[in-house]
């Protein structure tokens, strides 16, 4: 059955999905063309690294969009490379992620691909035995050390036919089970692997010269969530360790947290990777008047995923303006306005609902913000200019402060949280008109 727009509100309270990226059926169904430049460049820097491995850094605002690009991005790489896409985030949270366990959740997550019955070409066992026997030994010596673990346990038949592969496969899954739900376990192979990482990263560049060698495919691997942690955390991964993460002999991209673009520690990085940067999308100029090009993309949005009846006009300019142009923002908003006209039993979207919505999304703003936080916005608000202080890194960071960019990099109050500003800096005026 082919996807198409909702046609009542239960259908589009499904479709309209924050936490879900576009993928498969629905990234041609539901993505609008917003007109972006940064996947023709992180094809392009994958494409004349040729047999070198292409670094990028990909970075952009939580909820912009780089997810559903990210997989734009690989499907037109088609057969040429073998991707592993990994997500940080499903295994450790954002708030305990070290670099070690990025590189470590990497080379893991290429290990399962690879050795999956039909991860490449469905012949894993093409790969030198050798290979193999190495990769799993690392896993049983030096990820897991002395920790008791369950070793897969594979039928004769299959040994004889595919090898060490489902052996390397079944204890990828018990690491990544184990690492994600034992605290103490994740605690305890941290400690183990200091001094051994470079052995894990030399089996996994072994690897990908076997698939490059033996099915003439590139590697890429695509990680995504290295973006949220918050930027101390964040820059002690990226700015501590660029020669850790760059060590693969395989192309990475690493989803990169926008507020450390703006951090003055970015230029040290800058040597190791290629950055690609990921705009929001603007709805208005640096100098207030309408963007046209941002509201056209998020009403073609609104209209790939849902029947224009469902919704009143104007309620869709208020959810339209009231994202920031933020991709993310938009679909989570106009699912919450679904939620609250289907709740009052109406039939469509009407702009109480939306502005309901809309005030659920600042309170999260009012539980966020700090006092010191409202001055620095009205200033921003005034100048829109971005600078490399802590204080904009993290407001960058929680959407506060959105950058944008149409001829110049400039940044604005998130328009969810003007009206706080306007409420608790004394003789702050925004300004609205035109808006």
């Amino acid at each position: 059955m082919a996807l198409g727009p909702a046609q009542d509100l239960r259908d589009a309270i499904r479709i309209f999905n924050p936490q879900r990226p576009l993928e498969g059926e629905a990234l041609h169904a539901y993505s609008a063309d917003r007109g972006s430049d940064a996947r023709r460049q992180m094809r392009l820097f994958l494409d004349v690294a040729r047999d070198e491995p292409a670094n990028i850094l990909f970075t952009g605002h939580g909820g912009s969009g780089k997810s559903t690009e990210l997989n734009k991005l690989i499907e037109e790489l088609g057969d040429a490379y073998f991707v592993v896409k990994v997500r940080t985030g499903d295994i450790v949270p954002a708030t305990d992620l070290t670099y070690l366990d990025v590189i470590l959740i990497a080379a893991m997550a290429l290990f399962r691909a690879a050795s999956d019955e039909g991860g490449i070409g469905r012949a894993p066992a093409q790969i030198v035995e050798g290979v193999w026997e190495r990769i799993a030994e690392v896993i049983d010596r030096v990820i897991f050390g002395k920790l008791p673990y369950r070793r897969p346990a594979t039928a004769p038949e299959v040994t004889v036919k595919a090898g060490i592969p489902p052996i390397v496969h079944g204890l990828t899954l018990e690491f990544e089970a184990r690492f994600k739900n034992e605290p103490n376990t994740r605690e305890a192979i941290r400690e183990h692997m200091q001094d051994r990482l470079s052995e894990v990263i030399e089996k996994a560049n072994d690897l990908s010269a076997e698939i490059r060698h033996r099915h003439g495919r590139q590697v890429l691997i695509a990680v995504e969530d290295t973006d949220k942690p918050e930027p101390s955390r964040a820059a002690e991964i990226f700015f501590d360790h660029p020669q850790s993460l760059t060590a693969f002999n395989a192309s990475v991209v690493y989803t990169f947290p926008i507020a450390l673009r703006y951090n003055a520690g970015f230029s040290e990085v800058d040597r190791y990777f290629k950055c690609v940067r990921m705009p929001n999308l603007p709805l208005f100029r640096r100098d207030g008047s309408p963007e046209r090009h941002g509201r056209r993309v998020l009403d073609e949005a609104i209209n790939q995923r849902m029947a224009a009846p469902l919704i009143a006009p104007g309620a869709r300019r208020k959810i339209i303006l009231a994202s920031g142009g933020l991709m993310r923002t938009l679909i989570g908003l106009t699912q919450s306005a679904a939620v609250n006209a289907y709740a009052r039993g109406a039939s469509r979207i009407e702009d109480r609902d939306a502005e309901r919505a809309i005030a659920d999304l600042r309170k999260d703003f009012v539980a966020a913000l700090r006092s010191e936080d409202y001055p620095t916005l009205a200033a921003r608000y005034r100048d829109k200019r971005l600078s490399s202080d802590d204080s904009l890194q993290e407001l960058l960071q929680m959407r506060a402060l959105l950058e944008y960019e149409n001829g110049e990099a400039w940044c604005d109050v998130h328009p969810v949280a003007l009206p706080l500003v306007q409420e608790r800096v004394p003789g702050f005026d925004p300004g609205l008109s035109g808006k």
